[in-house]
């Protein structure tokens, strides 16, 4: 397994000023390319699987050049399937962590997914479901 870490963000009240505050933080993760992010997969966007394998998926989307902010959320389904770390409760969790409103911020997030999917890609074998 390979750490990382994932850029992301808190948000809390000044309670002075009544402003809010964001700061930016990074939460470490750890990839797991083994055959149990396949499993998390089927379980968790069966939709999605009954179609086609996780690293299908990922090679599909990044074959058709749309790792971007617009598709983010498509990414982010993948990539949960391959992290592991304490921050990372279950998927909804999982998405509230990003910030999809800043564009600073989401570019950050889409540079990340595109450096963690090479390194699954370039450890692993395509294999697609019909």
């Amino acid at each position: 397994m390979i750490k990382t870490t994932l850029p992301t963000f808190e948000t809390s009240l000044d309670e002075k000023t009544k402003k809010l505050v964001t700061v930016d933080k990074e939460i470490v993760v750890t990839i797991d390319t083994s055959l149990f992010a396949e499993q998390r997969w089927e379980a968790n966007f069966p939709h999605n699987a009954k179609n086609e394998t996780l690293f299908a998926y990922i090679e599909r989307m990044r074959d058709e050049g749309k790792i971007d902010t617009v598709h983010v959320l498509s990414h982010l389904k993948a990539l949960y399937c391959f992290l592991e770390g304490d921050d990372i409760a279950d998927f909804k969790s999982f998405c509230q962590l990003f910030n999809t409103v800043d564009g600073k911020r989401l570019a950050l997030l889409v540079e990340k997914i595109k450096a963690v999917f090479e390194i699954i890609l370039d450890s692993a074998t395509t294999d697609s479901k019909n």
